[in-house]
């Protein structure tokens, strides 16, 4: 039992960095204004660059042709973040990031479904200590975004370039 306490201890102790942020826990406070929460995870690969993974969930009320419905949604993001600093290392600072998502909204007798991929580029500040701090994230880019509804929706797709732009608010540790 101590040893497995020990190695348990270590393991922990080798994930935690006391030196700089290897983490970071963000979410988009603008989406809570539509019913929507989004939040993502960034974890530090070297200083260099690092990759973020963000979950969406959607719950909103919708009134079409006078009759109204739940619309419940739900979104992943991939996203490799290149950071261009020379003064400071990964997640702090300049960065661009090609990213992939995909997206899906259901609403009585049928849904909308999503995928766009494009690049962005952005500043992340850390605010705080060596250790930990809160962070803001800011970006805006280009994305190529594909997109069609099932069922009795209105029947359409849409391809085409859209314009990007992010805001986030987390924590770094």
């Amino acid at each position: 039992m101590k040893k497995v306490l020990l190695v348990a201890v270590l393991a922990i102790s080798g994930l935690c960095n006391v030196n700089a942020q290897e983490n970071v826990i963000k979410m988009n406070p603008l989406g809570l204004a539509f019913g929507s929460i989004d939040l993502s995870y960034e974890r530090v690969l070297n200083e260099k660059s690092s990759i973020e993974i963000g979950v969406a969930y959607s719950s909103l009320n919708v009134t079409t042709s006078g009759s109204s419905s739940k619309a419940n949604g739900f979104g992943l993001e991939g996203k490799y973040k290149m950071y261009f600093s020379n003064s400071g290392s990964a997640p702090r600072g300049w960065y661009g990031a090609p990213f992939v998502s995909y997206s899906k909204t259901t609403v009585t007798g049928g849904g909308v479904s999503a995928f766009s991929g494009g690049a962005l580029a952005g500043y992340q500040w850390v605010f705080g200590g060596t250790a930990t701090g809160f962070a803001l994230d800011l970006n805006f880019g280009a994305q190529y975004v594909s997109a069609s509804t099932t069922g009795s929706v209105i029947s359409t797709t849409f391809d085409g370039i859209l314009p990007r732009l992010g805001l986030s608010l987390g924590y770094a540790w």
